[in-house]
This record gives C-alpha cells, structure tokens and sequence, in this order.
C-alpha cells in the first residue's frame, strides 16, 4: 500500500513540475543567419557584383583608385581614403567630364575636392515641418505584451520611396521602391542657377537619392547600407541598386570600395629585393667590424732591442724621407723628452740651463750640449757629431733614472 502511495505521489510532483514549465516558458521562432563564407566574406559588394553579372554587366572591382574607368563606364566609389593623392581629384573630375558615371555615397559629397565641381548643396528640412512636429503632442504609447525574449521589428529601418513625375521611370513597372537600410543620408539638391536633376528619389524627409549632369557624365548620390551583402535582398534594395549605377546590358562597371595595398616589406622584396640584400649585407659587415674583438688585430711586439741592421735602415729611410735636419730634430726632441721625466723642473729652464742640467746628469761637456742642440747648419760630419752627443746624453739620462739636482746647480741656474 505505501509503494502505491509512493509512486501516485512521484506522478503528481512530475505532472506539477511539467505543468509549470508550459506556463512559465515561451517558445519562439529566431532566425539565425547564415555566415558569410568565400569571397563574400571578404567583399562587401559580392551580392551587388553577382547581381550585375547575372545582367549581363561587366563588373570589374579594383583595390584603389590609382587608374580610372574607361569613358561610358560606371565607378562605383566606396572608398573613404579615395583622395589620399590630391591628382586624383583632377583626374576623376576629367574623367566624369568626359562622359564617366559616378555613383557615390553621399557623406563623401561632403569631400573639399568634390564642392567645387558636383553641382550640388545640402538640402535642409523645412522649418514648418520642425515647429509642427514639436507643437504636436506625442502619441500615447501602446503597451506591449511583456517578454523578455521581445525583438525589433524586422523591417524597421524599411521605407518608402518615389520617383516624381519630373524625372523618367527607372522601370515599367512603377515609380515607388521599398529600400531597408541603416544608413541616414545627407539629402542633397542641385545647386542655384543650375539645371534640374536627371533623376530623383523622394522619401518622407527628402531628397533620398538624386543624379546631375556634369560635363558629359553623371554624378549619383545615393544612401548606401543597401549595397551590402546583408541588405541586398532586403525590400526593393536590389531594384533600386540596379536604377542607381544605370545598369544596362554589356555595360561596364568599377567597384573601388577600399584602398588596400601590398604590406611596406613585401613591396620592398618584390621591387628591389637585390637592393635589400645588398643593404643588410653591408649593415652586416659593419656590426661585425663596431664589435667587440676577442683579441688585438696583430700580436704585440717585443720588448727586446733591435739589431744594429735594423737600427741603420729604419734610420736610412728616415733621412731618405725626410732629411737630415728632421732626423736632429727627432733626435733633439727625444732627449727633451727623456730629460723631462729624468729632470726636475727641465720644461721651465731655458736653452743654456738645459744644457748645463743634462751635462751635470750626464757627465759630458755643456759646451758640446749646446753646441748639439742648437739649431744652425751643419755638414754631414758635424751632423753625425752633435746626433752621437744628443743619443748619448738620452741614454745616460735613461740609464741613471731620475736626477735630483743639487743646491749648488739649482741656485746657479
């Protein structure tokens, strides 16, 4: 009996349990779509581009505007950084002038280089539309039923828009286009004084798309979220894409949407790889030469003497270089140099008391000193004379180490 009981009991908590899911639940239909995959996952204009193919148009899509479209042709004109060189400007307008169709977004309009030749102005909203709108009061709002899972209406950003009687019909079928996008566009009209569009489109707020004679081509502006590959399907946003490039079959149109270029480095290996390697390689060489070598370039040389033959070329050549007066100037200023490390206060003594000093540290005669070293002419015999004195006073200073003079010298010098 309490088994029974138990399992009527489990029944009546699973049939509660199911019952509160229904009526705490909601179940609803969502769309998820379809991610972009292949080139339309990297073109945003694929759909559009497919669509002119399929109409017989020859559709051309370029990463920059570096070259123009032939004359006739359709540019259809994305790009934000178009006019990143000011020639191009000039070039566009040459080419639109002679018989070229641009169309364009219309927040490029807005563009310095563009004021000055497309014969159009910014078309403002009527005033008495804005005052009547704010005296208007708002309409009470409609409750709606309470879901968290509630989404925006599908078509929201839809509209509708009309071709007037003042302009050709771009189809047989009507003047009216049903165009989804999220974009708000600037609306422009034709400037003063100039002659009416070629054609128009009207919304609820305006000016939604127009196109004006320039030279002997066109110029179309239009709003743009509609060309995307997202929005293309979406009400007559294909039709009205179609109207605004003029599409006609065997007709030519160019898709500049983004300036994209080869990345900095590669374009350096492909135009001048042999430079480059050229570079590094120097740029090698030099890093290698400013390191910090492991040892001296050449051993050093020894302390030891040099031999007599040794002595007498490099003596030889000296003269032969430089002559005889250089070698006893060379020679005087050897023992100058030996004398003032060996002698106390040499540097500031003159002539004669150098003498007298090095012939009291030396032992040899001050007369022959000062004759030694004097500067005056000598021949070759006196020359090797006052040289043997010079290179024996030298060496006896060298010999001796540091001469301290005595009270008696140093009181008569």
């Amino acid at each position: 009996m309490n088994a029974w009981l138990v399992r009527i009991g489990s029944v009546l908590v699973l049939a509660a349990i199911g019952f509160w899911l229904v009526s705490a639940t909601e179940w609803a239909d969502t769309e998820i779509p379809t991610p972009a995959s292949g080139e339309a996952k990297k073109n945003s204009f694929y759909g559009a581009q497919v669509m002119l193919r399929e109409l017989g148009v020859q559709v051309v899509k370029h990463d920059s505007l570096d070259t123009m479209p032939p004359a006739q042709a359709r540019l259809v004109l994305a790009s934000s950084h178009w006019d990143m060189f000011p020639e191009r400007e000039q070039r566009l307008r040459q080419w639109v002038e002679q018989g070229g169709h641009l169309v364009m977004p219309s927040h490029l309009v807005n563009s310095d280089l563009l004021e000055g030749w497309i014969p159009l102005v910014r078309e403002k909203s009527p005033a008495g539309d804005e005052k009547k709108e704010s005296k208007e009061p708002p309409a009470p709002r409609k409750r709606l039923p309470k879901s968290q899972f509630a989404e925006p209406a599908k078509d929201a950003d839809c509209h509708a828009v009309t071709e007037p009687e003042t302009v050709p019909a771009s189809f047989a079928g009507g003047r009216s286009f049903r165009i989804c996008t999220w974009w708000s566009p600037a609306r422009y009209r034709p400037a003063d004084k100039q002659p009416p569009p070629l054609w128009t489109v009207l919304g609820a707020k305006g000016t939604e798309a127009i196109r004006v004679q320039v030279g002997r081509g066109t110029v179309t502006v239009m709003p743009w979220g509609l060309w995307h590959n997202a929005s293309l399907t979406r009400g007559d946003n294909a039709l009205f894409a179609v109207a605004a490039v003029q599409a006609r079959s065997g007709a030519e149109v160019w898709f500049v949407a983004e300036e994209t270029r080869e990345p900095f480095l590669r374009w350096i290996w492909n135009k001048g790889w042999a430079a480059l390697l050229v570079g590094l390689l120097a740029l090698a060489v030099a890093l290698w030469r400013a390191a910090v070598r492991f040892g001296p370039l050449a051993p050093s040389a020894g302390t030891h003497r040099r031999s007599m033959a040794e002595q007498v070329r490099g003596t030889a050549g000296f003269l032969h270089m430089h002559g005889a007066d250089a070698l006893h100037a060379a020679q005087l200023r050897a023992l100058n140099e030996s004398a003032g490390r060996q002698l106390r206060g040499y540097a500031r003594r003159d002539a004669a008391a150098r003498a007298a000093a090095i012939a009291q540290a030396t032992g040899l005669e001050a007369a022959m000193l000062v004759r030694a070293m004097g500067e005056r002419a000598r021949h070759a015999g006196a020359m090797s004379v006052d040289l043997e004195v010079l290179e024996t006073a030298r060496r006896r200073l060298d010999a001796h180490g540091p001469f301290m003079p005595s009270p008696s010298s140093s009181s008569t010098s």
